[in-house]
């Protein structure tokens, strides 16, 4: 298994080429960051680091390039006028930003290596391995997601923004708003089984809930769609699949510029 020829018994390498500046509470962040659901103040919260310092060390690993912050979409509570009077729970309530990670095997690392170091240095690989591939495709499909949105940026190119959304109310994998006022939503799903309808009338409640007026519905799977989805006749629904995102991947574009990774492996 290329994991382990590549990751597991290099780990050592690994460690001290691109990882050897992470002091221990970085890498506590860093750890709850790889399994959590990426918001600033939930990861600071599980640290039990005091708060100003917490956002020090994130501050500073998202200028070592490490991590990325990715800022909330939602709308700020607004007043209607003056008087308004607004619920307890509402002003205690703050938007929070999240946080990704500039390479995916940085996320990969403290996910799965970085907290079973000490299984890895005694060569237990049998017990780390089982455990990423219980795990694997929870770490894939966010990959699967931000894929998705790429794809949607080759396909569309009157976008003025694109990306996750996410309130105190709803989660939405894509949510993109064109020039001229039209709104699209996604949903990405990387399972062993084909995406139904069911999908897509939960993904319409999320956007009553939202407050969001929808135009175009976009539908991302692992393993296809039920038939019931093929053949609807809908404009404003889009189907996409693994074999969109191949063709997708293979073109070959003057301006796609590749970046270098510190590290790569396959897997």
């Amino acid at each position: 298994m290329q994991i382990e020829k590549n990751v597991l018994k290099k780990h050592r390498v690994i460690k001290s080429s691109i990882l050897n500046e992470i002091d221990e509470k970085s890498s506590k962040i860093l750890q709850i960051l790889a399994i959590g659901d990426r918001k600033i103040d939930s990861a600071i919260k599980k640290s039990n680091i005091n708060r100003f310092e917490a956002k020090k060390i994130i501050k500073n690993l998202i200028d070592k390039n490490i991590l990325i912050k990715e800022y909330s979409r939602e709308e700020p509570i607004k007043k209607i006028h003056p008087k308004q009077k607004i619920k307890k729970s509402l002003k205690r309530y703050h938007i929070s930003h999240k946080i990704k990670f500039k390479n995916p095997f940085f996320r990969f690392w403290f996910r799965y290596i970085q907290p079973n170091i000490k299984d890895i240095k005694e060569e237990n690989f049998q017990k780390i391995l089982k455990n990423i591939e219980e795990d694997f495709e929870n770490f894939i499909s966010f990959i699967f997601e931000e894929l998705s949105n790429e794809l949607i940026k080759e396909r569309f190119n009157d976008i003025l923004s694109t990306g996750s959304y996410w309130d105190k109310k709803v989660e939405l994998d894509i949510l993109t708003f064109f020039e001229g006022g039209k709104v699209l939503v996604g949903e990405c799903k990387w399972k062993n089984s084909k995406i139904c309808k069911k999908t897509l009338t939960s993904l319409q409640k999320k956007c009553k809930v939202a407050n969001i007026d929808v135009d175009i519905f976009a539908l991302f799977s692992k393993s296809g769609f039920s038939n019931e989805l093929l053949k609807k006749k809908d404009k404003n629904l889009l189907l996409f699949d693994l074999e969109d995102l191949k063709e997708w991947s293979t073109k070959k574009s003057p301006y796609r510029k590749k970046e270098k990774l510190p590290y790569s492996f396959e897997f």
